[in-house]
């Protein structure tokens, strides 16, 4: 039915997000749309530096650009890391469909082969981030620890370590993994959720696509993993609930178990130097309740 449809995706041109737009166009050859394009621009949020990046918006700089491309109907789809898309969506967008989720976990990076868990960190050690959930979780576990502001692209975080400018990061398991990077000579240590919670929305990959072009809502529907949709939802119900952005210390997971939701959630103070935490277990029909009571008790657990 849809077979004779020129199908244009957007992405931003690193590395990362062609490989993820072309996991989407793999989708859509699978389920039989035989004319898919893919469109890269250099987002504004890749050009700027740090501060400028605070100022002008933080994450939504990395998709602004290609939802605009969307709406002015140069591109059909719009990929994006989910957890970059910001709480609030221009009204005219929807998020039509998840591809299956990749592993949600951190990873440390390092030059030091001696360390074979994140607790044997040893004093003085140099992180590299700018994310405020990474930093505070490590100051919460690394009183000695310092820091320095590290942004850009996966491969250049890697080259820090490796030219041993950092003695080490923390970046998300699904990039590593899509991106296979060579990591011959860096320690790379897997860390349990149960230690440090995502982002919300780490490891899923979003497609968006304008409310009005029902055509490509209906073929999304065909892509789109449910339980993904579902965990995702209920990790933005909670970052929208706090009214928090990509600057906000917090962190979720949801998971799925049968027919139940579980969703954990972690917000940290704004100096970081105490935290609150709740979990929420909800049927999984109902993954944005699940989200704003996790957020609520949050919230209140914090004031305390």
């Amino acid at each position: 039915m849809y077979n004779k449809r020129k199908i244009f995706i957007g992405s931003r041109n690193s590395n990362l997000a062609k490989i993820q737009a072309s996991l989407v166009s793999k989708s859509l050859l699978n389920i039989g749309i035989k004319y898919v394009y893919e469109k890269t621009i250099m987002s504004q949020g890749d050009k700027i530096n740090f501060e400028e990046f605070k100022v002008k918006g933080g994450k939504g700089l990395f998709t602004k650009e290609i939802d605009n491309m969307l709406l002015s109907k140069s591109i059909d789809l719009a990929v994006h890391s989910a957890k970059d898309i910001p709480s609030d969506v221009d009204k005219r967008i929807a998020i039509a469909a998840f591809l299956p989720r990749e592993d949600t976990r951190e990873v440390l990076l390092t030059k030091d082969f001696n360390i074979k868990n994140i607790f044997d960190i040893k004093k003085n050690v140099m992180f590299g981030s700018s994310s405020p959930r990474r930093i505070n979780y490590l100051k919460n576990m690394f009183s000695f620890a310092h820091f320095v502001n590290l942004r850009g692209n996966i491969e250049s975080r890697i080259k820090k370590v490796k030219e041993e400018r950092i003695d080490a990061t923390l970046l998300a398991y699904a990039g590593i993994k899509r991106l296979k990077p060579e990591l011959s000579d860096i320690n790379v240590i897997k860390i349990p959720t149960k230690i440090i919670l995502p982002a919300p929305g780490q490891g899923a990959i979003a497609i968006m696509c304008r409310k009005e072009d029902k055509e490509i809502l209906n073929i999304c529907k065909k892509i789109d993993h449910e339980d993904t949709r579902i965990t995702v939802s209920a990790e933005r119900a909670f970052i929208k609930k706090i009214g928090g952005d990509c600057f906000t210390p917090l962190a979720a997971l949801a998971k799925i178990d049968g027919e139940k939701l579980e969703i954990e959630g972690k917000l940290f103070s704004s100096n970081g130097s105490f935290f609150s935490k709740s979990k929420v277990i909800k049927n999984v029909s109902e993954p944005l309740k699940a989200g704003e009571e996790c957020a609520k008790e949050v919230l209140c657990n914090l004031k305390i």
